[in-house]
């Protein structure tokens, strides 16, 4: 039942029943439905796509699956345990460059740099996603404790436009990113915890606590100023800087995400 108006329907969308509605003419309930989506499983998750006609995510992403269940065997056996939200002063475009290249990372987030062997870190692009994956460090790191890990890969998948699902070094765990556009120059940011229980042990409440206090204060008030930066009348776009061997220290999937974003505004262009 719809709470506004209190139209009724069936769960197929069939209406049945509209309140103060037998006197009007041409008006029958069997001529209403509620419009029809698509919704897909995907790795464990149920994804919704408004436009009927569209290509199913399967059909798009090729071996993406294969690769996530590869890394993440127990997906579906995970459960949702903690969220966490951001208001970011910029737009989403240049929040989705800084999450595709780690070409700033020694620099910006020397705790990561700890967690990860960088030497390890490479950066692959496929169609609509890309594959970003290092094993963690083999050290002591600076970040949250990882002595008792299951999990010894990060690994992170981003798929176009604004999804992002990572794997941190820890217990068994999926990590959803929503990067969500809000105006020209801000973005709503969601961090969702899959877990192997409802509650966060201790480590992934250290876990949770980095990405939240440190790595994401990091990495918020470098889009924030690179925003900042490109609102002045001074900004050009500068070079990119690309390995041919694919390292995370590479802007080669900056470049594939831009490919993306012009494809789409010609196919939407009159």
């Amino acid at each position: 039942m719809c709470p506004y108006h209190a139209w009724t329907y069936r769960l197929d969308g069939q209406l049945v029943r509209a309140p103060h509605t037998e006197t009007l003419e041409n008006f029958s309930t069997k001529e209403i439905c509620l419009d029809q989506v698509q919704v897909e499983e995907f790795c464990g998750f149920i994804y919704v796509n408004l436009d009927p006609s569209a290509p199913s995510l399967k059909s798009q992403t090729g071996d993406l699956e294969t690769e996530i269940r590869h890394w993440a065997p127990d997906i579906d056996k995970l459960t949702f345990a903690h969220r966490l939200t951001y208001d970011i002063k910029s737009n989403w475009k240049n929040i989705v460059d800084n999450f595709l290249e780690c070409y700033h990372c020694p620099t910006a987030h020397k705790d990561f740099c700890s967690l990860v062997d960088m030497d390890t870190y490479k950066v692959t692009t496929h169609g609509i996603y890309s594959s970003h994956m290092a094993d963690a460090g083999k050290s002591a790191n600076t970040a949250y404790d990882v002595s008792n890990a299951t999990v010894r890969t990060h690994a992170v998948w981003w798929l176009w436009p604004n999804t992002c699902l990572m794997r941190y070094p820890g217990r068994s765990s999926m990590i959803v990113l929503s990067i969500i556009p809000a105006g020209p120059d801000r973005t709503f940011e969601t961090y969702d915890f899959f877990l192997e229980s409802k509650e966060p042990d201790a480590t992934e409440l250290q876990t949770i606590r980095y990405l939240d206090e440190v790595l994401q204060t990091e990495d918020i008030g470098l889009v924030e100023s690179v925003q900042k930066g490109m609102n002045t009348p001074a900004f050009t776009q500068g070079r990119i800087v690309n390995d041919p061997n694919g390292s995370g220290q590479s802007e080669h999937a900056l470049h594939h995400f831009h490919g993306l974003v012009l494809d789409a505004y010609a196919r939407a262009a009159p």
